[in-house]
């Protein structure tokens, strides 16, 4: 049996029947159980898919969605896809990933375990541990990210990704300023920056962000060219 073949069709198959549902299906979940759960989906285009300054997608366009469902407990699990220049043989990025958060003092929190999944590849899935605090601070609202990608098959050694970010919403326009500040050191990159600032508006459903991209990170050959600035535009649908 082709293991990679079967992950890549579970998890397209997963996202495409959450688009085609109606979200009074997911209400009707809830209320069933009592409203201790909670199912939400997306689904977006974007003109480059970038990962913490990267471009994934050769700067071309790519189709992204997801599935999340959370207890009121505060355990939560999703899956996310999105379309990806050719890595490693794989055209498809999956990502599975399960956690826990809450609130404390004003303080959200939560910490993840995540399986980067990348179908019909070879050699280039991983997994990492993420956590995310976050706070509001008058309108605004700030936080910092920590990823830790442990030694594994496909790394050598340690891999740490740091990165403070903020959003802060224009009166009640609908629209947000946002922006990250990261860093990342470890077996992968050696102390490599990335940034982003942008505006976002949403109305209903709908979200669109046009933002500012850009690295320290200079690796020779394509590797350097993706990391180079570019502007991305997204469009996302939550339901």
């Amino acid at each position: 049996m082709d293991l990679n073949k079967v992950t890549r069709v579970a998890a397209w198959s997963l996202l495409a029947a959450a688009i085609a549902a109606h979200p009074v299906q997911a209400e009707e979940a809830g209320e069933a159980a009592g409203t201790a759960w909670d199912i939400s989906g997306n689904v977006g285009v974007t003109s480059d898919y970038r990962f913490r300054g990267i471009s994934l997608s050769e700067k071309n366009p790519a189709i992204q969605g997801g599935v999340d469902v959370g207890h009121e407990s505060g355990l939560f699990a999703g899956i996310w896809a999105s379309s990806i220049s050719r890595y490693g043989g794989s055209h498809t990025e999956v990502d599975l990933y399960a956690g826990y958060g809450g609130s404390s003092a004003g303080i959200d929190y939560s910490v993840t375990a995540l399986a980067y999944v990348y179908p019909g590849g070879h050699g280039v899935d991983y997994a990492e541990l993420m956590g995310s605090l976050g706070t509001a601070i008058g309108p605004a609202t700030v936080g910092v990210d920590l990823g830790w990608v442990p030694k594994q098959d496909n790394f050598g050694g340690d891999n740490f990704y740091l990165a403070a970010k903020a959003e802060v919403p224009i009166g009640d326009t609908g629209a947000s300023l946002f922006g990250h500040f990261g860093r990342e050191n470890g077996d992968v990159y050696d102390c490599k920056l990335d940034w982003e600032a942008g505006v976002s508006y949403s109305t209903g459903a709908l979200t669109a962000s046009l933002s500012y991209v850009d690295s320290n990170y200079s690796g020779a050959g394509e590797a350097g060219r993706l990391a180079k600035a570019g502007a991305i535009a997204r469009l996302t649908a939550s339901f």
